[in-house]
């Protein structure tokens, strides 16, 4: 018995010890997470955008709507198809903020971009002529309530929920000739609009000297009602007896109809800021690559629905001034 209590004894000296060693060593201190003093500030940017529209196969290969009057004869329900690849343009975001407590703030954005793209297409072996015009214009206005935390001394984060408004209308004209059948002439116009929570995280790392570093992500479901006109000519020949000539005749049709929709949205950034400060307040150059989609908008094709995303790069500046 007094063997075991020796033993148990020993045991407990020797835990004992490599205890106080531990603390002996180096031990790990996580950094620290704050929030900033409290403050109360105004900021307002300004971007230059220079993005273009992307699709999916449904839009960014477009049929003919036609078959073609050789090829159908040989192949049924052939059309042709054309690469449609919209053309970069400039777009603009503008944001304003007021900046209260220990890292709250009130943000709100907008961002626009407007967008003519034009086809034209013949062959003369097969004696057709295609030209299609679309104008695609995409709003969209964040509200968003932000909190500022500092994960140490050189990186920080921004959560922000809020909301989302966008909306997104095509306009579509469309002529189309294969030199045999009646030429086509249609008319499409499509409109989104949408309005649904949005919540986001923006990440920043401070790499010295006013520079820095930054991701940011959102992601929005939006809930909103899709519309669509269509008005399309089918023009034909025939020989009016009481003019004993030829006459060209259209026949008219259009259409309109209107269902609500569940679009998700996601966003995404990478980009660099250097800010300096001023004698009222300090002045920020910021410049990155953005991306945004809208899933399954229903929104970017007259006959079948697919995503609508925009993508490029934007340059812009933000003043920040105390109140």
């Amino acid at each position: 018995m007094s063997n075991l209590k020796k033993t148990a004894a020993a045991v407990l000296a020797l835990a004992s010890s490599a205890v106080f060693a531990g603390t002996m060593g180096p031990v790990c201190t996580p950094g620290n997470v704050t929030v900033p003093c409290e403050t109360s500030a105004w900021d307002i940017g300004i971007y230059a955008l220079y993005l273009e529209p992307v699709y999916d196969t449904g839009m960014g290969y477009m049929d003919s709507f036609l078959s073609d009057y050789y090829y159908d004869s040989y192949y049924p329900g052939y059309a042709y198809r054309w690469d449609h690849n919209d053309d970069w343009r400039w777009g603009f975001k503008l944001e304003g903020s007021y900046h209260f407590g220990t890292g709250n703030d009130i943000n709100i954005n907008w961002y626009h971009l407007s967008n003519d793209h034009n086809l034209d297409d013949n062959d003369n072996y097969y004696n057709y002529y295609y030209n299609h015009h679309r104008n695609v214009r995409w709003d969209a206005v964040n509200f968003e309530f932000g909190q500022h935390v500092d994960m140490g001394e050189m990186y920080n984060i921004r959560i922000h929920a809020g909301a989302q408004y966008a909306r997104i209308r095509s306009n579509f004209d469309m002529y189309y000739w294969d030199g045999y059948s009646d030429p086509y002439n249609g008319s499409y116009n499509l409109d989104f609009n949408g309005f649904g929570p949005r919540v986001g995280l923006d990440t920043s790392y401070n790499l010295g000297n006013g520079f820095s570093i930054y991701g940011n992500g959102a992601l929005a479901l939006l809930v909103g009602s899709h519309k669509h006109h269509n008005n399309y000519y089918y023009g034909s020949y025939y020989y009016d007896l009481d003019m004993l000539s030829d006459t060209y005749a259209y026949d008219n049709s259009s259409y309109n109809h209107s269902r609500h929709h569940i679009v998700p949205e996601l966003e995404a950034k990478l980009g660099a800021r250097y800010t300096f400060g001023m004698a009222q307040g300090a002045l920020s150059i910021d410049g990155g690559w953005m991306w945004v989609d809208y899933i399954n908008v229903r929104n970017v094709h007259p006959v079948s629905h697919g995503d609508f995303a925009v993508q490029g790069p934007y340059l812009g500046l933000k003043w920040i001034g105390n109140v």
